[in-house]
């Protein structure tokens, strides 16, 4: 019985994703699958994560997103797709943890609805100190989130969460994903939807340096993200 689905999008990881597999094989964890959702790579991504699969890992298998792109729309394809009671998404860069991944996922076994792994709460951090223009970029974002949106968590902006599979299909109508930041746009459903009922829990993660290719941080990224914030605001005061 599949328990957690982990889900990986992936745009050009070829050089991270097989290690990145690796890892999350050997961290403990039972009853789980891994899908990685992979916007076309020109570099050959999902054929690199096929062959391993290939390779005696059952547990691992790759879907292209065929439809909108972007990262918000292939981590839903994933989640669409899982088969697990928790859904679980982390980057494909291997900037998460996969050490924290264990946690992440246990704080569902004390009530948790939604979990996000968090860089500003206890247990969390970096594993290199960031340039002043890094930190200044997510501070303002992590602001800006909290302001507009009266986000009350630590790291609004962090990109590896879980979320019970339950919740996410109740949300999954009202959800128009874009940009890349999917786990921002599920939390003010949740948070608005269902108030205090809902439990949301940060628990601590380490992030590192990237080893291989090219952050997907752009000025693009960036309007895409003010875009998403507005949009948010307004449904929130609908």
């Amino acid at each position: 019985m599949v328990t957690y689905s982990i889900v990986i999008p992936t745009l050009n990881e070829r050089d991270n994703i097989v290690e990145l597999l690796g890892q999350i094989g050997h961290c403990g964890l039972s009853n789980y699958e891994i899908i990685v959702a992979d916007e076309n790579s020109p570099d050959g991504t999902a054929d690199a994560v096929n062959a391993y699969a290939a390779a005696g890992h059952p547990e691992v298998r790759a879907v292209l997103n065929d439809g909108e792109p972007g990262l918000s729309p292939s981590i839903v394809k994933g989640f669409e797709t899982a088969r697990g009671e928790i859904l679980c998404c982390m980057d494909g860069d291997l900037q998460h943890d996969v050490g924290s991944l264990p946690g992440v996922l246990s704080e569902f076994n004390g009530g948790a609805d939604f979990v996000i792994g968090s860089r500003y709460v206890k247990g969390g951090g970096f594993a290199e100190k960031w340039n002043p223009c890094r930190i200044l970029i997510s501070r303002t974002a992590t602001l800006m989130a909290r302001v507009m949106l009266g986000i009350k968590v630590a790291d609004p902006m962090s990109g590896f969460f879980a979320i019970r599979r339950e919740l996410f299909e109740e949300l999954r109508p009202a959800l128009t994903p874009r940009g890349f930041k999917i786990m921002l746009e599920l939390l003010c459903l949740a948070v608005n939807r269902k108030g205090d009922t809902v439990r949301v829990v940060e628990h601590g993660i380490i992030f590192n340096r990237r080893k291989h290719g090219e952050s997907k941080l752009t000025a693009r990224v960036a309007a895409e993200y003010l875009q998403m914030l507005l949009a948010l605001r307004r449904n929130r005061q609908a």
